[in-house]
């Protein structure tokens, strides 16, 4: 489990501007995850909460450099965030080891074409495994022929 409170402690300690800005807009939307459900901190969020709101911080920052200049303070900063929070993140299958867990998935839903690709994606939501499923879904679509 990341320890927020801790990753901002190294960042002050370092002088890490940048980690500092990163992890505590990171907490901000963790407490504001916490509200939003209806507990306080006494019942932190569990990792994959907090893995979303990793995602959403990320996929924002992105969104915002989308209307910033490349080579401005704020796009770099964002570049510098978005790079600190996916390090974060736990890494994804791919390749492979993504084909067979999705073969796996079709074989366990039962799924024979593009029509059951909803199937296909529900068992892989269970799995438990780390997939980035943009990238599951595309690959899905490909293997059903879809």
């Amino acid at each position: 489990m990341i320890d927020i409170d801790a990753k901002i402690k190294e960042a002050m300690k370092a002088k890490d501007s940048l980690g500092l800005s990163a992890y505590r807009s990171l907490k901000t939307k963790a407490m504001l995850k916490l509200n939003e459900a209806g507990r306080g901190p006494s019942k932190p969020l569990t990792e994959e909460e907090l893995g979303q709101v990793i995602k959403r911080e990320v996929r924002e920052r992105h969104e915002a450099n989308e209307f910033l200049k490349p080579g401005d303070a704020a796009f770099e900063e964002n570049k510098g965030i978005v790079a600190l929070l996916e390090g974060l993140l736990p890494k994804t299958l791919s390749g492979e080891a993504l084909d067979a867990v999705i073969k796996q998935a079709i074989a366990d839903s039962g799924a024979q074409g593009a029509k059951e690709f909803g199937k296909v994606m529900a068992v892989l939501k269970k799995t438990g495994q780390p997939l980035d499923m943009a990238a599951a879904s595309a690959r899905v679509k490909t293997l059903l022929g879809g």
